[in-house]
């Protein structure tokens, strides 16, 4: 996917992000949206998820930034958080009116995790009735350990959230892809342990042999 500033912000696998985006590729995890929610109630929903997948009692706050700003891949402005008000009055999957151009629809969002440089991109894009004709949240991930976990219970909760499907095409956690987010979460999750966040979304992925360490990094400097 084109994420929501540049080309794509998401370093290759085994570097870190830094001030410069000017990656080529990014890995996303997906969510249909059968039903509109509140972004408010993902965001909530998604903590919950994040500490039933790591085994903990709590998780980093989540923040909703818009109207940051690139040129180049390189990061012009910080953007501004969503406060409450707007995350109560903001509700994704609702169709979304064609681009311009003609291409299709979509809203973009970053995600920031706090007590750490870790991020994604969300693209709420509604496609084309050819393409399915459904909205869908997009996913995309910093290629690190807290970014990847943060993105995958997000990815979650909207999915159970909206009672649509969970799509992991390219990490491929699971294989065979389950498509439930409950199965998907009961299927992962650790046992509670005494790991701190950032080391927790790493032994998460480690369980995933397949994924032979990917990412490398487990957080960003």
């Amino acid at each position: 996917m084109a994420t929501p500033m540049a080309a794509s912000k998401v370093a290759p696998a085994g570097l870190a992000r830094t001030e410069h985006y000017g990656f080529a590729m990014s890995v996303d995890l997906e969510a249909s949206l059968p039903t509109p929610i509140p972004l408010a109630a993902v965001m909530t929903t998604a903590r919950g998820t994040l500490a039933e997948l790591l085994g903990v009692d709590t998780t980093p706050e989540l923040s909703v930034i818009v109207d940051r700003r690139y040129e180049q891949g390189r990061r012009m402005t910080v953007g501004r958080q969503l406060g409450e008000a707007e995350l109560l009055s903001a509700t994704i999957g609702h169709p979304i009116d064609p681009d311009p151009d003609g291409s299709p629809g979509s809203i973009h969002y970053e995600i920031d995790i706090s007590g750490s440089n870790d991020g994604l991109w969300l693209m709420v894009i509604d496609h084309e009735p050819e393409a399915g004709g459904e909205v869908e949240a997009v996913f995309s991930p910093y290629r690190t350990c807290v970014s990847v976990v943060v993105a995958t219970a997000m990815a979650l909760a909207v999915a159970d959230l909206a009672g649509g499907e969970f799509i992991d095409e390219q990490i491929q956690m699971l294989r065979p892809g389950h498509t439930d987010p409950r199965h998907v979460v009961t299927a992962t999750r650790l046992p509670p342990g005494q790991d701190g966040f950032a080391t927790g979304c790493e032994r998460y992925l480690r369980q995933f042999p397949h994924l032979d360490g990917w990412p490398r990094d487990v957080s960003m400097p």
